[in-house]
């Protein structure tokens, strides 16, 4: 059985179209950033985030093995500068966030309530984590008071592992 993450990808897959602008709004190990790069084509523009110079160089590495480097561009900063970056006449068509357990949940709470005026139309915002992580409590919690005439928020879970991928899509 496909891991959550390897649901919601497929879910992503259905959505992003080449040329697409998206986000990894937590770069971790950079595999996110690289499935982004690898679905946006040579005219898609990747932004990923992370306040940690490490993570950045690491995910560096990955992209110009893996011959992604163009497109993306590597922002060393907390996910909590997104709203910064972003471009009214460039919206947005999937934003994903890793989750672990230090993710500040009111931070992400705030990060996806200007994120979301951003969004396209079908677009994603996705978090991937744990149910009894404090950030996706939170996000489920706000998400769960969006209009369903304007979103679909769904919640992919692993009911032995935890394992969660909360899906919020516009309408």
């Amino acid at each position: 059985m496909k891991k959550t993450h390897n649901l919601a990808q497929l879910t992503i897959d259905e959505i992003l179209h080449v040329g697409d602008t998206v986000i990894d709004a937590t770069i971790k190990e950079g595999d996110v950033t690289r499935f982004l790069a690898s679905r946006v084509g040579e005219n898609g523009h990747v932004m990923s985030f992370s306040a940690k110079k490490s993570e950045i160089d690491n995910m560096a590495t990955s992209l110009f093995l893996s011959g992604l480097t163009a497109r993306v561009e590597p922002i060393e900063r907390d996910f909590t500068e997104i709203p910064k970056y972003l471009d009214p006449t460039e919206p947005i068509s999937v934003v994903l966030f890793q989750i672990d357990d230090d993710t500040d949940a009111d931070a992400v709470v705030a990060t996806i309530k200007q994120v979301l005026l951003y969004l396209r139309t079908y677009g994603l915002i996705v978090l991937d984590g744990y149910t009894n992580q404090p950030a996706v409590r939170a996000v489920a919690e706000y998400v769960s008071k969006l209009t369903d005439d304007q979103y679909d928020v769904r919640a992919l879970n692993d009911l032995l592992s935890g394992e969660t991928a909360l899906i919020i899509q516009r309408h």
